[in-house]
């Protein structure tokens, strides 16, 4: 039977941790800053891919070189990472404040906002008014949706920078965190997940795909049964 050891070798391991080592920090942060600043303005990629790796950089004695040690780094990351986090939501929020609904009639916008995320979140908007931005922050899939509504719904901008900022104080620090700890426990997790045989990932992949598509489907009846429940209504005494 085919062993993850041969893939986590500690050659393989080394090699993989040299190859970190050997990024650019600098360089690194900058494409960092990039992904981050876009994923506000509408990039369908998750913030929690470029945040978790960030964290790692945390963790490499390359970075700590770069700026003088954990402390420094540190407050680089801090800066890059909230600076371009605001900043791509406030252009969410201004192209919502500016062109509202009209940017649903074109692509990619169309895309990233469908009518049943706008209504959804329009519901939120009207129950729990600003804290829609603070919870709508920590939700992959409906952030951006999230800021540019905010801004249709004449959000003031201050009032916006505040719950957008305390929600980014709940979730920028859990993913840097979790970066950091496997940057830094990089070779005891690749031992563990070693030692665990492909017959068991294989398991663990399949019950997941498995819950993935039940929830997919379970959602889509539910779609279907709306339309079916309001008809009824409509024709009933």
């Amino acid at each position: 039977m085919f062993h993850c050891a041969s893939i986590f070798s500690p050659e393989s391991l080394a090699s993989l941790w040299q190859a970190l080592n050997s990024i650019d920090p600098q360089w690194a942060l900058g494409v960092v800053f990039l992904l981050l600043f876009l994923a506000g303005c509408g990039l369908p990629l998750p913030e929690d891919i470029p945040l978790t790796f960030t964290g790692i950089l945390l963790g490499l004695p390359s970075t700590h070189a770069a700026f003088g040690g954990l402390p420094g780094a540190v407050a680089v990351v801090v800066v890059i990472c909230y600076t371009s986090i605001l900043t791509g939501d406030l252009v969410a929020w201004k192209l919502g404040r500016k062109y509202g609904r009209t940017l649903t009639r074109y692509v990619p916008f169309r895309w990233f906002l469908p009518e049943h995320r706008i209504h959804r979140v329009e519901h939120w908007f009207d129950k729990f008014g600003n804290w829609t931005v603070f919870f709508g922050r920590m939700v992959a899939g409906i952030r951006f949706v999230t800021f540019v509504i905010a801004g249709m719904a004449r959000m003031r901008m201050s009032r916006f920078i505040l719950f957008d900022s305390l929600g980014a104080l709940v979730t920028v620090p859990v993913w840097l965190i979790l970066g950091y700890v496997l940057g830094t426990h990089f070779d005891q997790i690749v031992q563990w997940m070693s030692r665990v045989s492909t017959t068991t990932w294989i398991v663990v992949g399949s019950l997941a795909a498995l819950l993935l598509l039940w929830k997919l489907a379970h959602r889509d009846h539910k779609k279907d049964e709306g339309p079916a429940a309001k008809i009824g209504e409509e024709t009933g005494p």
